[in-house]
């Protein structure tokens, strides 16, 4: 394994570990589906461009990596939405886990996609 393949799953474990922590008591039935949904949907529309290889993906590549933040993120979401309405973004804009776990998803995404592995 490549030390940047390892330091990408360094990293890949310590923001699921956060999104578990933080993130995981206020998921309901519903920001889960939504997110196991809407995360293949962006998956595919943004980082596949469209391509059917979305089905072709290895287990702890950087592509399936990419595509668990993705339904994580979309989740996460939900979630929010479902907690606080229109008052989303009030509740992102104190410094708190919630923004923490936001950023660490959105920063790993683009690790991950930018930096490959």
């Amino acid at each position: 394994m490549k030390p940047r393949s390892l330091a990408q799953l360094i990293l890949f474990i310590i923001v699921v570990a956060m999104w578990l922590k933080f993130a995981w008591p206020m998921m309901t039935k519903e920001s889960l589906a939504i997110g196991a949904i809407g995360g293949l949907l962006v998956h595919w529309a943004l980082t596949n461009k469209g391509s059917k290889a979305v089905a072709l993906i290895e287990p702890l590549t950087s592509g399936w990596r990419v595509l668990l933040y993705d339904m994580m993120l979309v989740a996460f979401l939900a979630a929010l939405i479902q907690q606080n309405g229109s008052a989303v973004l009030e509740v992102l804009m104190d410094l708190n886990e919630k923004t923490a776990v936001l950023a660490s998803l959105v920063g790993a995404i683009i690790v991950d996609y930018s930096v490959g592995g």
